[in-house]
């Protein structure tokens, strides 16, 4: 699983790595909309700033490159790595580190930019145009185009919930779990939210680049519909693989076919993001010499990635650089979306360590006080002796079929809600590296759990059936 895991997460972060690339920074920057973040302007491409300019921009770019070609050096040697928890937070610590590593020379490539803007005095014009023939009135977002599979969406949830309800008989192990609603409430939330988001970027701001209302119309148009395209095209693999990948985890009985189709939806999705990229750079290109108005809106690009702008009402705003909106943090709610993030980006931190001492912690059994404690970082499950209905010993945990609902599943640890040999709503406690284990049955629960030893979980064993 850890070889899997590391796969996966190759799969993840090689190909967003070479989009990102592909996307700031281009091979030939005078055919660019942008330089770095910074408006195109004709003025860039000619004499001896071109040179300058040519110069600044390779070296960023050259820089860009060595981080893209280290990151995915350093992704293949990680899959050699063992260990759930350390192969996790170096992959989080490359995944993250790589991404704002190859996005550093772009930041720095942009303030050197705004100085040469300075030095060769262009100044920001503080104007604002609207073209009132197309304001408001280009959309392409489609309302029935985007219900239909989000309709079929929640088909698909609904049937996992009435399988791991019972409601729908199958035969397999693990229906009741609800790992595999889980999964589809998943892609269903996220196709909702990108379904408003895709309505709400439709009404953002049309685009002025021509004193022509037709070209402004067509290139708006343009870029808009090739955005929903890519929109529904998403939508449409949330259905498939609704579908596909609960089928696949409820008939193989393995959390191996998640993995697969998490692969799969990978691989497509970094498809489509490099199909829609191909297809917005041909529509620059088309408009390119249509652009007569350029809106100057440097200053107010943080980088040249977040825009920060107190005389812009609008909370949300398209992109410089990269696919779809971004929040103006500026903005009131936009400072309290920052916070979150923030506070999020520290709790996933938290959550990573906590995995990490779980998993270098020993889980511990003792009997005191005529209860079972369960301890490991804290007492975990404390079962009285009185309620103890019948004690089981088993040698074989390879041969018993786990599969978990919430907690940990890492190869040294179980510990949390499972579902064990087709009963659902067990309680896990143990190493499954040492084989053996105990299992209690109660009025109410069923336990399964064993100490860091053999010896200490027969200890155990032996004062239970033996007080």
């Amino acid at each position: 699983m850890s070889l899997i895991f590391g796969i996966t997460i190759c799969v993840i972060l090689v190909p967003t790595l070479l989009i990102l690339f592909y996307i700031l920074y281009p091979k030939n920057w005078k055919n660019a909309k942008l330089i770095l973040g910074l408006s195109m302007r004709k003025e860039y491409t000619e004499g001896d700033t071109s040179e300058k300019i040519d110069k600044l921009y390779n070296t960023r770019r050259g820089q860009a490159a060595k981080i893209l070609i280290v990151s995915i050096a350093l992704s293949i040697i990680l899959l050699l790595f063992h260990g759930f928890v350390l192969q996790t937070t170096i992959w989080m610590l490359l995944f993250f580190g790589s991404i704002i590593g190859i996005n550093i020379p772009f930041a720095i490539g942009n303030k050197e930019m705004k100085n040469l803007k300075r030095m060769l005095g262009f100044t920001a014009e503080k104007i604002s145009y609207t073209d009132i023939n197309t304001a408001g009135n280009i959309r392409t977002v489609k309302i029935s185009k985007i219900l239909i599979p989000n309709i079929l969406g929640f088909i698909a949830l609904v049937a996992a919930l009435l399988i791991d309800l019972k409601v729908i008989a199958i035969d397999s192990e693990i229906a009741g779990n609800f790992l595999g609603t889980g999964i589809c409430a998943i892609f269903w939330v996220v196709g909702i939210l990108i379904s408003i988001l895709a309505y709400g970027m439709d009404g953002l701001k049309n685009e002025v680049i021509s004193s022509d209302s037709v070209v402004n119309a067509n290139y708006n148009r343009a870029k808009k519909k090739n955005l929903f395209n890519f929109i529904i095209g998403y939508l449409w693999l949330c259905v498939v693989l609704m579908v596909l990948i609960p089928a696949g985890y409820y008939l193989m009985y393995s959390e191996l076919a998640i993995i697969i189709g998490g692969i799969i939806y990978i691989i497509i999705l970094m498809a489509g993001i490099f199909l829609y990229s191909g297809r917005a750079k041909k529509i620059e290109a088309r408009y390119r010499k249509e652009m007569t108005i350029v809106e100057d809106e440097d200053d107010n690009w943080i980088g040249g990635f977040f825009y920060y702008n107190p005389n812009n009402r609008r909370l949300m705003v398209n992109k410089r650089v990269g696919v779809g909106a971004t929040i103006n943090i500026a903005h009131p709610v936009g400072k309290l979306l920052c916070t979150m993030i923030v506070i999020w980006a520290i709790v996933i931190m938290g959550t990573l360590v906590y995995i990490g001492m779980a998993e270098a912690t020993p889980i511990k059994l003792k009997v005191e006080d005529n209860r079972v404690i369960c301890h490991q970082l804290s007492d975990e499950y404390i079962i009285d002796i009185a309620d103890i209905k019948a004690v089981e010993w088993g040698d074989d945990v390879e041969n018993v079929k786990f599969f978990k609902e919430s907690g940990f599943g890492i190869a040294t640890l179980y510990k949390g809600n499972f579902t064990v040999d087709g009963e659902n709503g067990c309680k896990v406690f143990l190493n499954p590296e040492e084989g053996s284990f105990i299992k209690i049955v109660t009025s109410e629960q069923t336990y399964y759990i064993s100490s860091g030893s053999r010896e200490e979980t027969r200890k155990v064993y032996d004062m239970l059936i033996n007080p």
